[in-house]
């Protein structure tokens, strides 16, 4: 009776601290504020560019206006966050015995520097150690200037045992460690006739390599094919710059003026105009995202109005948190990890929203509910009512639920994560405002305001992290590679290279291994690691089941551990 009771009067304090004025939330109001932030206007809101920062102080107002304090640096709306741009293609030059070659290009991992030797040719620069296959060896490159053909002889689509013997990265990496001094890429005239394309782009070759890399075309490259031994002179040039974004706070206190708070957050930001996560290659469009995440700041927007205009009981306050560099790898999130506002504010549990503009059939995927006892609860009273069914999802979501709320876990605070699904237009100029769901919006706005209430009034000790469980082993997944079990963190940049850990996947086989956050890769089988893009080239080359060597830094210590690598989960 006494837990009857108990229950009872635990409804009846939350139901007390329902916002009242949900009510004047329209489907109109949420569509003007997506127009305005999925507009041509905002240049795709790229974290560090001009469209982004005028959408954080469009946001910042916003919340001025509902009432929400600020939450940010020295008493403003602001954290500042340092951001990478992504990197420009300069002036590039190749000479070869004297003659200058016009239009070459290089590719974004290029170093930014010239070479100067022997021309050699290595072919398509295959290397299978395990069938005692290498060109650059058999070429002998140390010291010189190698010429690499596009692709393998087995054509553009060989299939994914064959076709990873032609990627540019590993061929780049292999001239490198075999002592070339400079690569020269470009597609053979016959392979332009097989399929492959005839220009090598600039974002074709992402991260950073050690040795500069001119690109060439086909008619180029057959000039060059003649010319082993000639004299070269060589330069790349990769402009690589930082910037300045700001995550944007802001804070509701509690009635007892509480220093425990709710989080309540999106990011706000998108992938200007293509390159680096866009899936429309090639394309310089603007990539608006609408439903990505223009839905989940307009709901979020909407949350605070409500909030702010009820008088409440609840003993906790809420952060309002609109990220920065979402799209750049979590790095607003994970600043904000590193170094808390509020100031004296402790936030004990967190929602996250990414993409919740399209809940199809009315039905909005719910995540992450593992990591504090009281989600599943407050979640079921919340929806009580509202005209939106929930999906409950076990571990990862679909598309791997790769979101704020995971920098929220990497700190052990339980975040839950609203979602409502990918489709065709996803990281595309075509995710726009004209697609979204407005009314079904309308729910999830009431959905969420209604939540947030029930876990500022949640006994604190349902609200105790909770490791999530490890993933199940769905079987490997062809092409797939092997699974390590770590989450990058993007913002660190090691001195001397390397892909430094943010956390690992509980009962992982980094976890397993011993590895931990901080850990800092150099070496997984037989790639070195400079940057997370060498990271995913060995796990690509891994399979399921198969012990690798793991050479890392810890406390600037050298440390080696076998890493027996999993099954990567289907999404």
């Amino acid at each position: 009776m006494m837990r009857v009771f108990l229950v009872a009067l635990g409804l009846a304090v939350v139901w007390s601290c329902q916002p009242n004025s949900t009510s004047s939330v329209t489907a109109e109001t949420l569509k003007a504020d997506v127009q305005f932030l999925a507009s041509d206007a905002l240049e795709g809101r790229r974290a560090g560019e001009p469209g982004a920062d005028l959408a954080a102080d469009w946001i910042a107002d916003r919340l001025a206006k509902a009432g929400i304090q600020p939450g940010g640096e020295d008493g403003g709306w602001f954290q500042a966050v340092q951001v990478s741009l992504p990197p420009r293609e300069g002036h590039c030059r190749l000479a070869v015995a004297g003659k200058e070659f016009a239009d070459v290009g290089t590719v974004a991992a290029s170093a930014s520097s010239a070479a100067h030797g022997e021309l050699v040719s290595a072919g398509y620069g295959l290397v299978l150690a395990s069938h005692g296959l290498d060109d650059f060896a058999a070429a002998g490159v140390q010291g010189k200037i190698v010429l690499v053909r596009r692709g393998t002889p087995f054509g553009p689509d060989p299939g994914p045992e064959l076709g990873s013997l032609g990627a540019l990265r590993g061929k780049i990496r292999a001239a490198a460690e075999e002592g070339a001094i400079g690569i020269i890429l470009g597609t053979h005239p016959d392979d332009h006739a097989a399929g492959f394309e005839p220009e090598i782009t600039f974002a074709s070759v992402p991260g950073k390599m050690k040795i500069p890399v001119v690109t060439v075309g086909p008619s180029q490259f057959a000039d060059l094919e003649n010319g082993p031994g000639a004299e070269v002179e060589m330069a790349a040039e990769v402009t690589r710059e930082s910037a300045t974004t700001r995550n944007v706070l802001g804070w509701l206190p509690a009635g007892d003026n509480s220093g425990q708070a709710i989080l309540v957050g999106a990011h706000y930001d998108h992938l200007g105009r293509g390159g680096n996560g866009s899936l429309a290659p090639g394309s310089e469009e603007i990539h608006n995202g609408a439903d990505d995440n223009a839905s989940g700041v307009a709901v979020v927007l909407a949350v605070a109005e409500a909030l702010a205009g009820t008088e409440t009981r609840a003993n906790r306050g809420v952060v309002f948190a609109l990220w920065a560099a979402e799209e750049e790898g979590l790095l607003g999130s994970a600043h904000w990890a590193r170094n808390p506002l509020p100031a004296g504010v402790r936030v004990v549990a967190g929602i996250n929203l990414d993409m919740v503009g399209r809940p199809s059939e009315g039905r909005i995927t719910a995540g992450s509910l593992e990591t504090a006892a009281a989600f599943g609860r407050t979640l079921a009273q919340a929806e009580h009512g509202k005209a939106i069914e929930i999906t409950r999802s076990a571990g990862r979501l679909p598309g791997g639920g790769g979101s704020d709320h995971m920098s929220l876990h990497g700190i052990q605070i339980p975040c839950a994560f609203l979602f409502s699904g990918l489709h065709t237009d996803y990281h595309k100029p075509t995710d726009d405002w004209q697609h979204l769901d407005y009314p079904r919006m309308v729910s999830v706005v009431k959905l969420v305001a209604a939540w947030t209430q029930a876990l500022r009034a949640a006994a604190p000790a349902s609200l105790a992290w909770v490791a999530p469980p490890p993933e199940p082993d769905r079987g490997p997944v062809q092409g797939a590679g092997g699974w390590f079990g770590s989450v990058p963190d993007y913002a660190a940049q090691p001195e001397g290279g390397g892909m430094q850990l943010a956390g690992v996947s509980p009962g992982g086989p980094a976890q397993a291994a011993g590895l931990r956050k901080g850990d800092i890769l150099k070496m997984v089988g037989e790639t070195t690691v400079n940057d997370i893009y060498d990271f995913m080239d060995a796990l690509a080359a891994g399979h399921p089941g198969e012990k690798v060597t793991v050479e890392f830094i810890r406390d600037g210590k050298a440390e080696t551990v076998a890493v027996v690598l999993g099954s990567r989960a289907a999404d």
